[in-house]
């Protein structure tokens, strides 16, 4: 016969449900806030809720659990049910928008060009005049920022960081700092002729290629990864949806700063608290992950909204703050993958 289940143990589900609704809530509110829907965010609250409900499942079948008590906890499991199915729906809806722009903003392209169109044409007269097809045409504006295809290693950290993952590949698992040099990769990518181009691709790059040489060389990353190479097999490539989330956040880094760097008067006050939403909605992940990793990740976020709030350059506030916006959704990334999920769940002690 099977041991009663333990009733602190219920506790603490119960208290992780409780947790789990208030992430939910705040995530819900800041959506509202902000005006947009981040997919990596959605995808990672779905990995936690889907082991939360499963957790919580298994506990309604165990033995000694009041009946009264196992109906309720039924109850929230149907209800974690019918949220999980809707969330992937939702994260599609959010990808397409944050890839393409919202129906808004289509809507309101379409309405753009049809306003230049009535307004560029020529009234009906009765007669046939000529009218060329162009006429004074206005230069094209210069793109704020572009994506090249080969990066530009202006200050050596994609060089430093491959480095250094290739040392100490031998004896620690280097997935997950393989990830952080594929940030560092993609931000190179990007050009731009705007004077704040440099520090705007170097500060991001830097944090990046900092948290791989923690992650390799200090306590508790270089022991976690060292016993995670003995009991997992070697991995050195991201999967293309692991890089495409990558993609994805460093692009809506660039865009975020699109008016810094096309001249546009900044605005830091509004970006810091934009930020500071962002980074009060970190995502932890569930009680299965080892959190000691995650908690330099969050240092590393809170450290660079730090710098936001107190440089002393609007810009640099802004670059700042977009830095800390792109470290936050980048953690939510990591926790929307499977792969980076499970090794989160190996190393644990």
């Amino acid at each position: 016969m099977s041991e009663p289940f333990p009733m602190n143990e219920l506790v603490d589900r119960l208290l992780l449900i409780a947790t789990l609704n208030s992430t939910l809530i705040h995530f819900l509110l800041s959506s509202q806030i902000e005006g947009s829907i981040d997919p990596d965010r959605v995808d990672s609250l779905t990995q936690g809720l889907t082991r939360t409900r499963k957790w919580m499942e298994d506990a309604t079948t165990s033995e000694g659990i009041p009946s009264s008590t196992a109906n309720i906890m039924g109850l929230i499991v149907k209800r974690l049910s019918q949220i999980e199915s809707l969330l992937p729906k939702l994260s599609f809806i959010a990808k397409k928008a944050e890839v393409h722009g919202g129906p808004t903003q289509e809507i309101l392209s379409l309405l753009e060009d049809s306003t230049r169109s009535a307004e560029g044409s020529t009234p009906f007269t009765g007669t046939s005049n000529v009218v060329p097809l162009v006429e004074g045409a206005a230069p094209a504006p210069e793109e704020a920022f572009r994506k090249v295809q080969v990066e530009d290693d202006e200050w050596g950290l994609i060089g430093k960081t491959q480095r250094l993952i290739k040392q100490y590949s031998k004896r620690c698992h280097v997935l997950l700092p393989t990830f952080w040099l594929e940030v560092v990769r993609d931000i190179h990518k990007y050009k731009s002729s705007s004077p704040y181009a440099s520090e705007i691709i170097e500060i991001p790059a830097k944090i990046a290629s900092q948290i791989v040489k923690t992650l390799l060389t200090e306590a508790p990353g270089a022991r976690l990864l060292q016993d995670l190479s003995k009991k997992r097999p070697a991995e050195i490539y991201l999967d293309p949806s692991e890089a495409e989330r990558i993609e994805r956040a460093v692009s809506k880094y660039f865009s975020g700063l699109e008016g810094v760097l096309s001249g546009a008067t900044p605005k830091p006050a509004d970006k810091v608290s934009e930020a500071q939403m962002i980074f009060d909605g970190f995502d932890w992940g569930g009680p299965d992950l080892e959190k000691r990793i995650i908690k330099r990740f969050n240092q590393r976020c809170e450290e660079t909204l730090r710098d936001a709030e107190t440089a002393t350059d609007p810009a640099r506030q802004v670059i700042y703050a977009e830095a800390t916006k792109l470290l936050c959704k980048l953690q939510h990334a990591l926790l929307a993958e499977p792969r980076f999920r499970e090794i989160l769940a190996q190393i644990k002690p």
